[in-house]
């Protein structure tokens, strides 16, 4: 049973409230009547319909177009957010929800979505044509998580450790993978004190990853030199291949350079922290393509139906 007012009991004209919104949108009654396939006429009657129910002015007319006023803009706010939430459910309705033909609107930090998830979504594209995928990777944590919040994305995959009260948002654990620190050559360090001697290139300190690390070594009473903070993976990676110093980084980020020796993992006397890689997703929300994706290629099953 739905609980929701009841629109036969509210003196509502949704085509008064959309023509309203394209002028406003649009600033131009000639435009609207161009968007809307209305006569300007028919336009105006519709606007002065609208002001004439509310007993307010919505627009003040200029020589290249129109303004809200006041009252206008104050109405225009809860259209916005109105006609977006309708956007929204029309989105989720209409998508196509199998894999074979459907469409993933995936958020992940670039470094992970290159050394990672491209690596699944290069073998889901071969095994199923016809399927969409955006990938959203320009963008910090919390851009990604408001991004979700907004239904703009199906879900994101990411390492950061970002906290929320959010009951609809879900953190389910994908890996754990290994922190290491790499070099441009060959490097041995011996014993952990060894390492307060190294340029180090970390993430910025307010990050969950570089805050283990410190946590970590002083442990060992041991205090690094941090030569720089790099919050990019992949700048980070470059400018240890430049040589200004040992890259702190996930170690599968880094497997292929390992494996071709552009780059080389520091051997340590320690253990160092791992992070965790999330699925993040809003409950609920995830198509029956976001749950084919998951289950068939991140081989993990997720806590809604």
């Amino acid at each position: 049973m739905f609980n929701s007012f009841n629109i036969l009991d509210t003196d509502i004209n949704l085509n008064l409230y959309k023509t309203f919104y394209i002028v406003a949108t649009s600033k131009s009654y000639s435009d609207a009547s161009l968007k809307l396939h209305k006569s300007v006429p028919a336009i105006s009657t519709n606007i002065k319909d609208l002001e004439g129910m509310l007993n307010v002015i919505l627009f003040e007319r200029k020589s290249n177009g129109v303004t809200l006023t006041a009252s206008g803009e104050e109405l225009y706010k809860y259209l916005d957010r109105a006609f977006s939430e309708i956007s929204k459910g029309q989105k989720i309705v209409m998508k196509k929800n199998d894999l074979a033909t459907g469409e993933l609107i995936i958020g992940c930090p670039s470094h992970i979505a290159t050394n990672y998830l491209m690596n699944y979504i290069e073998q889901a594209q071969i095994d199923y044509p016809e399927l969409k995928v955006q990938l959203l990777s320009g963008l910090n944590a919390r851009e990604l998580l408001l991004e979700l919040k907004e239904h703009r994305i199906d879900f994101v995959i990411d390492s950061t450790q970002i906290e929320t009260l959010d009951d609809d948002i879900i953190k389910d654990e994908i890996k754990m993978i290994p922190n290491i620190f790499v070099s441009n050559y060959p490097l041995k360090i011996e014993d952990i004190k060894e390492l307060e001697k190294q340029k180090c290139i970390l993430p910025f300190e307010n990050t969950s990853t570089t805050k283990n690390l410190i946590k970590t070594l002083k442990e060992y009473d041991v205090s690094i030199d941090v030569n720089m903070q790099i919050d990019i993976t992949e700048v980070r990676i470059d400018a240890v291949k430049r040589g200004f110093g040992i890259g702190y980084v996930m170690k599968d980020i880094v497997e292929r350079q390992l494996q071709s020796e552009e780059l080389f993992e520091v051997e340590m006397p320690i253990e160092l922290p791992s992070s965790r890689l999330n699925l993040i997703y809003l409950k609920e929300y995830l198509t029956r393509a976001d749950k084919k994706f998951i289950k068939q290629y991140l081989d993990m099953k997720i806590k809604t139906s």
